[in-house]
C-alpha cells in the first residue's frame, strides 16, 4: 500500500473518489513510449522517485495515467 501526500493542485475534486493501483513491469520505457506514441494522455511524466520504507530507500521509476472513462 502506498500513501501519499496531497498536493491539493494535483488532484481533481471530489478526493476520494477512486483507487491508485502501482504495476511492476520490466520494461517500464517501453511502456512508457508506446503511451506517447499512442498520444495516450499522461496525468504524469515519466520521474525518478525515491520512497523510504522499513528504514531503506527505495528508487523506481513511474508515471501516471488515468482511467480514460474518465475524462
Amino acid at each position: 500500500m502506498m500513501f501519499e501526500q496531497l498536493h491539493a493542485e494535483e488532484w481533481n475534486y471530489p478526493y476520494g473518489r477512486g483507487v491508485n493501483f502501482s504495476i511492476t513491469t520490466a520494461n517500464i520505457d517501453g511502456l512508457y513510449q508506446r503511451l506517447l506514441a499512442y498520444d495516450h494522455p499522461l496525468y504524469r511524466l515519466l520521474m525518478v522517485n525515491s520512497y523510504e520504507a522499513d528504514g531503506s530507500m527505495i528508487i523506481q521509476k513511474e508515471f501516471l495515467v488515468q482511467d480514460p472513462d474518465t475524462f
